[in-house]
């Protein structure tokens, strides 16, 4: 599959301090690209040396085959960006896009903004000034914003931040509509169970250093719960319970799953089989639970820290 962005032995050093440490990432057209990290991890960092705000120390940084360094008109009039950064108080929202319209020489430049405003939920409020917005509301502007050049590309920084749970299922419906269109979307963002709904792609990055990336779909697959199992048949929780000392927990969820946690020192093979002959358990489906992206999340930045250190 072709990749939009390609990152190589990226690196950035703030005097002493190493931002970014050999950061190598390749982020596949077409996908929701979920960039993940605990604060001061290095996301910020490098959005902003993906859209020329920021020089790097070594490395290569492509974005549509362009290296950003000598190409960087060439790759910005193709690209949406939302900043985590305030913008211009005193401007309405019709001004500001405007403005954008304008430096980005768009035509039906009019056209487009009555667009974007109405994808974002915000042709009401056209005329009010950005100063007088909730959080929420200055975020769906930035949004709309990011979306006036009708980008190949969307980076987006927190697009989630602030917003209320109406407007965060307003923007992932968005995102994943653009996506259907052939766009790209690269985020980054701490609600690690917002990207875990749509992505289909992630990078995990702590200290600089990108610790896990690949296919989502993959990851969580390779990082099944062990000692974690998903049932659906009949099952008295009792007897289980008494029968088999080596199960933790026995619940049911919403879908009237069973889920049983182990000790970790039986196969899935024995569990099976003590589930049915010394439990009197009918099975009719039977799997190792999958961890969620929240879940890997936790489990590989854990894996990093050293001690002394906090998550």
């Amino acid at each position: 599959m072709e990749n939009i962005i390609k990152i190589r032995n990226l690196s950035k050093n703030y005097g002493t301090v190493k931002a970014l440490d050999n950061v190598t990432l390749s982020v596949p057209k077409g996908s929701i690209f979920g960039y993940l990290g605990p604060n001061g991890a290095g996301k910020t960092t490098t959005l902003k040396i993906l859209m020329g705000l920021l020089q790097y120390s070594n490395g290569s940084v492509e974005i549509f085959e362009n290296e950003v360094k000598k190409n960087p008109v060439a790759v910005n009039r193709r690209i949406g960006f939302l900043p985590d950064a305030e913008m211009p108080r005193n401007d309405s929202i019709y001004r500001f896009l405007n403005l954008t319209g304008k430096l980005h020489k768009i035509k039906n430049k009019e056209e487009r903004i009555s667009e974007v405003l109405v994808q974002i939920g915000l042709k009401k409020l056209s005329n009010r000034k950005i100063g007088t917005l909730s959080k929420g509301q200055k975020q769906r502007v930035g949004i709309a914003n990011a979306l006036m050049v009708d980008p190949q590309l969307l980076i987006l920084d927190e697009p989630n931040n602030g917003l209320d749970p109406i407007a965060r299922v307003r923007v992932l419906t968005l995102l994943k509509d653009l996506v259907k269109n052939g766009k790209t979307v690269l985020l980054s963002s701490h609600i690690i169970g917002e990207v875990d709904k749509i992505a289909t792609d992630i990078a995990i990055i702590h200290r600089g250093r990108i610790v896990e990336q690949g296919k989502r779909k993959n990851l969580v697959k390779r990082y099944l719960n062990h000692g974690k199992y998903v049932i659906a048949g009949k099952l008295d929780i009792d007897q289980v319970m008494r029968s088999l000392e080596y199960i933790t927990s026995c619940q049911q969820d919403h879908l009237e799953r069973y889920i049983i946690s182990t000790t970790g020192n039986v196969t899935e093979e024995q569990l099976l089989i003590d589930l049915i002959q010394k439990a009197n358990s009918k099975i009719q489906y039977f799997s190792s639970a999958e961890i969620s992206l929240e879940d890997l999340f936790i489990e590989t930045i854990n894996g990093q820290l050293k001690e002394g250190d906090y998550a």
